[in-house]
């Protein structure tokens, strides 16, 4: 009976062994992330997390994601400090359709968001910098923008030395046309 009780407890562990890896919590809007909370980030990234535009945020594992509103001067501002960060990629990411929504991890996603910065350990799935080896230690901060009324492309400045890409959506879709 011993050996069945033990069984069932080692195939419970593989089981829910995902569930367990994983560690994850929340940011909520006005609440400030304490300059001690991650040593290893660029200097100039806590401030830049709790910029005032800030509606959410979360973290899993050592990956935090923040998620901001405004219009293209608060977008603008935030980009400029973006663009002082050193010791990280510098990537701004444009995305075309709908506004995505956020929340609580794991709970209701209804807060509209404009722009995100997520914060990466390298490695873990960030983009690399490519002058870097991928043993680097440290963050990858990248900017994901959703192009709308209130963010439109022509009234965006980003840093001369900050890249931007496409987040491939208009592509996809001439893809897909194309493809009919």
């Amino acid at each position: 009976m011993a050996r069945v009780g033990c069984g069932v407890a080692v195939l419970a562990s593989l089981v829910l062994a995902a569930e367990v890896l994983a560690l994850g919590g929340d940011h909520p809007a006005g609440q400030k992330i304490p300059a001690e909370y991650n040593k290893e980030w660029p200097k100039g990234l806590v401030d830049l997390a709790n910029t005032g535009d800030r509606v959410w945020g979360h973290w899993v594992n050592s990956n935090d994601f923040f998620y901001y509103k405004g219009d293209a001067a608060a977008l603008n501002k935030f980009l400029a400090a973006y663009g002082q960060l050193s010791d990280t990629p510098l990537t701004v990411v444009l995305h075309a359709g709908s506004k995505p929504l956020t929340g609580p991890l794991g709970g209701d996603r209804d807060k509209p968001y404009d722009w995100q910065l997520e914060v990466m350990r390298r490695g873990w799935g960030a983009p690399i910098d490519p002058r870097q080896p991928a043993a680097t230690p440290g963050y990858v901060a990248t900017v994901n923008v959703w192009l709308t009324d209130a963010l439109p492309l022509d009234k965006i400045e980003v840093p001369k030395h900050v890249e931007v890409r496409s987040a491939g959506d208009i592509e996809g879709f001439i893809q897909r046309h194309r493809s009919r």
